[in-house]
């Protein structure tokens, strides 16, 4: 992966747009934006518990939520883009989530959406350092309630919003995959579970994202047709 999915959501948004982070913890997106210089975005956040004590960046707009029994507090069509990154597999109503998302989203508005795939139900347990709480299996996390996605399930759960679906993929490096026996042994021999986890989530694809667009209908629909 030449660079990340994030980076390209990004780059697609009006420069000085508005882009709600839905479990925005410890504003890794306004950071991650700031790193790669889309500086010009009004960035607002919503989370179950308060950040960490390093103070909100300049103009952030932070709304500590439920999103289990409480909507996203922002009026209709409010934002150019939302991300929901590692949100949806801790939540018992994933769909009235997506609603909201699909509502506080402009027409033409993105929304970027990542989460366990199906593999990680293939992959063990993490073996040491449990401490850290790293994951290796979708198991791994008490607080996954939801469920991995599959890509047909992702590109089918957006068209359920007649979204234009514009890119669904696993997260996957091709460095990582061709240099991963290396990075294996090494991360084992020294019980790195950092270096474990990214290594196995980077080759084998432990998550799955995808990007959308919001068109003129965005009217929630489950039956589905080509």
């Amino acid at each position: 992966m030449r660079e990340h999915p994030k980076a390209r959501f990004a780059r697609l948004l009006p420069p000085t747009g508005r882009v709600l982070d839905i479990g925005c913890w410890d504003f890794s997106f306004h950071r991650f934006c700031q790193g790669i210089g889309a500086r010009g975005l009004e960035h607002f956040g919503v989370d179950r518990e308060p950040p960490p004590d390093c103070g909100e960046p300049p103009g952030y707009v932070f709304k500590q939520i439920d999103l289990e029994c409480s909507t996203l507090p922002f009026p209709d069509e409010f934002f150019d883009g939302v991300v929901s990154s590692h949100v949806v597999e801790h939540l018992t109503r994933p769909i009235e989530h997506m609603d909201e998302i699909f509502r506080v989203l402009k027409c033409g508005g993105l929304v970027y959406l990542e989460c366990p795939s199906t593999r990680s139900l293939l992959l063990p347990s993490m073996p040491f350092k449990l401490e850290e709480f790293r994951s290796l299996s979708f198991f791994d996390d008490p607080t996954h309630v939801g469920r991995p996605h599959s890509r047909q399930s992702l590109y089918r759960l957006f068209r359920m919003y007649q979204a234009e679906v514009v890119e669904c993929a696993h997260l996957t490096s091709r460095r990582v995959r061709l240099l991963s026996p290396w990075f294996l042994l090494r991360a084992w021999l020294t019980r790195d579970a950092a270096a474990l986890e990214h290594v196995v989530w980077w080759t084998v694809g432990f998550a799955l994202y995808g990007i959308a667009r919001k068109t003129t209908g965005a009217q929630r629909r489950y039956v589905l047709r080509p």
